[in-house]
């Protein structure tokens, strides 16, 4: 949106990092991705501003997360980012591949 939210962004990814692996509230998935200019509708101090590309297409393990605690719109999202991990990873897959990637990725709701 072209605004300045005064936050650090990330620290890396990686397991048993103590970070969010403190086995009292679960696992935060995390993806890689890049950063490359934005065009927003506003410009902030008129500064320019950058935006994020995921670059990491894996599905996530839906056995793995409560559902129930998902809002409308992170079931929206993660519906959204498997359908886009079909689309990427689909093409170079052989029958037996596509087979899992289609039921891994297969929609979702709480």
């Amino acid at each position: 949106y072209g605004l300045d939210y005064r936050h650090g962004t990330g620290h890396g990814i990686g397991s048993y990092l103590n970070v969010h692996e403190d086995g009292n509230f679960g696992i935060r998935l995390e993806n890689v991705l890049v950063i490359k200019e934005a065009d927003t509708e506003f410009n902030f101090g008129d500064k320019g501003y950058l935006s994020f590309e995921h670059i990491t297409w894996a599905p996530y393990q839906i056995k793995l997360i409560d559902l129930s605690l998902l809002t409308p719109e992170e079931i929206e999202w993660l519906n959204t980012y498997h359908s886009k991990c079909r689309e990427i990873l689909a093409p170079s897959m052989d029958k037996n591949e596509l087979d899992w990637l289609k039921k891994a990725t297969e929609p979702v709701s709480a």
